[in-house]
């Protein structure tokens, strides 16, 4: 399976430490060698590196890892293929991006969702994949939910509103397969902790603002007190700090697939 990396901040800050460690699972130390992506945002707007080599090798990523980037928000992947066919495309690289309601809307997924199709019973309105992972089609078909209820007055929308949008069909999607993900707006972090997620709160009391940090991670990367989410969980993070959601969530275990699964599209285990 591949890896997921992700951060909350209260204020930006840099991940040069984490990327430095998530680096070498990409083909060194680890298998997941077909691509790599990192997200960080700026605002509405995210910046995306990402490319279709083994992490471990890549000169951009560890320039990016020895940079100040600073951000809020940063989602990072590194991918395994599964099937090899669908291989090192940038196209079927993670994270994957969409416009809506004038922000950057971020994806990234690790699992395999069996017999979703290309229709999910209903074919995509506005946001279409372009690759082959059943991924970016997930991706694709939850912002479609996200934008089925129209755009806020205010223009963006709560934590909360998003996990309420989608939390249905995550449910559908995840009684397919394997469903950990995250997915930003670039002010809320939306995590699903379907098997293997772990989560590490740090602050900083001496430092201006008092930084908070939520790192979140397929697997710890430092001996700190890294702590499992509870599988089958829905949570959302903005600014450091975890926003209660309403219960009761969707169970992702629940309702099982139904025949609109039945044809499989591309099976993909990023």
């Amino acid at each position: 399976m591949c890896e997921l990396f992700a951060m909350s901040a209260s204020e930006a800050t840099d991940v040069n430490h984490s990327l430095a460690l998530l680096q070498p699972r990409g083909g060194a130390i680890g298998p997941h060698a077909d691509g790599w992506g990192v997200a960080f945002y700026e605002g509405r707007a995210a910046r995306i590196f990402k490319e279709p080599v083994p992490a471990a090798e890549s000169r951009c990523l560890a320039f990016i890892a020895d940079y100040d980037f600073k951000s809020e928000t940063v989602i990072a992947h590194i991918r395994k293929a599964n099937p090899e066919q669908f291989g090192r495309t940038t196209a079927n690289t993670h994270p994957f991006e969409r416009e809506w309601s004038g922000r950057s809307w971020v994806f990234a997924h690790n699992g395999k969702l069996r017999g979703l199709t290309v229709s999910h019973g209903k074919v995509p309105r506005r946001f279409q994949p372009l690759g082959d992972t059943d991924s970016e089609l997930a991706f694709c078909l939850m912002l479609d939910a996200i934008a089925a209820e129209g755009v806020p007055a205010r223009g963006k929308l709560a934590a909360a509103e998003i996990v309420a949008r989608i939390a249905p069909l995550v449910a559908r999607l995840a009684a397919l397969g394997e469903f950990n993900f995250f997915l930003s707006d670039g002010e809320s972090l939306i995590v699903h902790a379907h098997t293997r997620l772990h989560r590490l709160a740090r602050a900083c009391t001496s430092c201006a603002g008092q930084l908070r940090v939520i790192l979140l991670a397929t697997l710890p990367l430092t001996d700190e007190p890294w702590v499992p989410l509870q599988p089958g969980s829905l949570h959302a993070y903005t600014g450091g700090r975890e926003i209660a959601l309403p219960t009761p969530v969707p169970s992702p275990a629940m309702p099982p697939a139904t025949p609109a699964f039945a044809s499989t599209l591309h099976g993909e285990q990023p």
